[in-house]
Formats: structure tokens, C-alpha cells, sequence
């Protein structure tokens, strides 16, 4: 197969991200898909980086928002309060990955590949940045699309923070932005 069949049959691979449901949801009240949910945080991204101390290279940070929900394809959203789900999702991803990019030529594999696990791991201002995006922007999502009081898994303000305080460590700024968003959140009645 020709380098340029192999990268046609990758996009015609990601085409399936558009039908992984995320818990999520949006203005019309239906879930989002994990696609626009990789479209989100990349513009997010792209505004808040001025909130970040470190300097970033924004299209590695790009690149990785666009590529870090890829291993859904084959393993499905796992819902940041499964806690269950969440000790396996990695190793799930991974394999999800590797058959998602075995389809492009082994270098542009390779280099996504490697971009996925740094993304994961979180080894590099960038990848830290972007672990950051993700997880405020379903923060924003909640607050904005949710009605008052609405609230049917008892999520306590805790868990959220428990959940987000990782980006305490890298941006003051995006940690109170948080802790903002959290508060509006449970004054709206979507957390206790």
C-alpha cells in the first residue's frame, strides 16, 4: 500500500471518534461526541494559554488535544468518576491506539504514538498544559450547559477538586479558574 493509501485509511479510521459518546452534554441536550470534544479543547487551548507559566510549543499542545481521545475509538469514554474503569482505560487506549494508528505509515505512527504517551503521562510543559485544557474545559461545559440543581450522581465539590488538582501544580492562574468555575458550579446546584 502506498504512503498516501495508508494516510487515507487513518482518516477514514479517526471518522470513527465522531461516534464514541462522551457523558457530556450539549446545548441541544444530546451527549457530545468525543470528536467535538477534541475540537473544543484545542481552541480552549489556544485562549488560555496566556494563564500558563511556561513557555509552550502550541502545535505539539494542538497536535495532542487533537490526538488524546483517539483511543476511544476501540475503548470507549471512561467517565472521570469511574474509578474502576479509569485503572484499566489507559492500557484500553493503548491498544485502541496502536490499531488506530497501524494503519499510517510506521513513522507518522511512531511520532503520534510517542505523542499520545507524553500526552498521557504528562512529561512535558506541553503535555501538562493540555492535560489541563481537558479537564477545565469539561468544567466550563458542565456549568453552561447543565440546568440548576441538576445533579442525579451526587457529585460533591471534593471529588471535583480531587479530581482537577493536579493543575494546581503547574498554573496558579488555571487552579483558580477552577476553583471559580467549581464554586459557580455549586451554586447552580450541579455539585454539593
Amino acid at each position: 500500500m502506498r504512503r498516501i493509501e495508508k494516510q487515507v485509511s487513518f482518516i477514514g479510521e479517526i471518522e470513527k471518534l465522531k461516534a464514541v459518546t462522551r457523558f457530556n452534554r450539549t446545548l441541544d441536550k444530546r451527549f457530545e461526541n468525543s470528536a467535538e470534544h477534541s475540537w473544543q479543547v484545542a481552541i480552549v487551548a489556544t485562549l488560555l494559554k496566556e494563564y500558563y507559566p511556561s513557555e509552550l510549543n502550541m502545535e505539539k499542545v494542538m497536535t495532542m488535544l487533537l490526538l488524546h481521545d483517539l483511543g476511544e475509538i476501540y475503548a470507549g469514554d471512561t467517565w472521570v468518576f469511574d474509578d474502576s474503569g479509569k485503572a484499566t482505560s489507559q492500557e484500553r487506549e493503548l491498544a485502541s491506539i496502536k490499531t488506530s494508528f497501524g494503519k499510517l505509515p510506521q513513522d507518522q505512527s511512531k511520532d503520534l504514538q510517542a505523542l499520545w504517551q507524553e500526552f498521557e503521562h504528562g512529561n512535558s510543559n506541553e503535555s501538562r498544559y493540555a492535560r489541563a485544557i481537558d479537564a477545565i474545559t469539561p468544567l466550563i461545559n458542565h456549568l453552561v450547559v447543565s440546568e440548576n440543581n441538576y445533579n442525579p450522581d451526587n457529585i460533591t465539590s471534593e471529588m471535583v477538586l480531587k479530581k482537577k488538582s493536579f493543575i494546581q501544580q503547574d498554573s496558579e492562574k488555571l487552579w483558580q479558574l477552577v476553583e471559580e468555575l467549581i464554586d459557580e458550579s455549586v451554586e447552580k446546584g450541579l455539585y454539593l
